[in-house]
């Protein structure tokens, strides 16, 4: 009896000693293992709940960027569109004629005026975020994806002008700024995306 009381003080002196629970003979009451214990990587059974909805707003915000960033090159491409097909038809059939009978070049002189608008808009507004260090390279690339643009426009317009002897104003712009702009437009976007403005992630 003195024993046991000699050692009750004590207890209650040292909050911090080990307390023994009732009827159990030397055990120690230990406190549950901490909840962060148990979702620690590399425990058996343990069930990761973030990485889905990581992975699945990744996809999400992918498709958000490709569409935002094609609303914005087409924003660009339909107003290069006017600025292209408003100095082809001022070229070559406007009230002055400068380059009446001549509708390649034509097209190809109102071509660099509205690719020079593009690659200015391009840079600054639609792909600001993934523009190169390396600015020449950078505009060498744009300007060749333009020029294979202009190729196929080209192409379109040579061969309803002079192989099919289309020669109206009607038959030019179908060829030109409907089919060639089509298959040109579908071109240069894959490959502004994917060599051209490289650069980085948008922010």
């Amino acid at each position: 009896m003195r024993g046991s009381a000699a050692l009750e003080p004590a207890a209650l002196a040292d909050p911090s000693a080990p307390r023994t629970q009732p009827g159990t003979r030397g055990q120690v009451n230990e406190e549950p293992a901490p909840a962060s214990s148990l979702t620690q990587p590399g425990t058996r059974g343990q069930v990761n709940e973030e990485a889905a909805p990581a992975s699945s707003l990744s996809l999400t915000e992918r498709l958000l960027a490709w569409v935002r960033e094609f609303i914005q090159f087409g924003l660009v491409g339909a107003t290069a569109f006017i600025v292209d097909a408003g100095l082809f038809n001022l070229l070559q059939h406007g009230p002055l004629g400068i380059l009446a009978g001549h509708p390649n070049t034509a097209q190809f002189v109102a071509a660099v005026t509205a690719t020079l608008y593009s690659w200015i808009a391009n840079r600054l507004w639609t792909y600001r975020g993934r523009t190169r260090d390396n600015a020449t390279r950078e505009a060498i690339l744009f300007f060749f994806a333009n020029a294979c643009g202009i190729g196929i426009s080209q192409f379109c317009l040579l061969f309803t002008h002079h192989i099919l002897g289309f020669t109206s104003a009607l038959a030019d712009n179908i060829a030109v700024y409907v089919v060639g702009f089509a298959l040109g437009t579908a071109f240069r976007f894959f490959f502004y995306h994917y060599v051209v403005f490289t650069g980085g992630t948008r922010a």
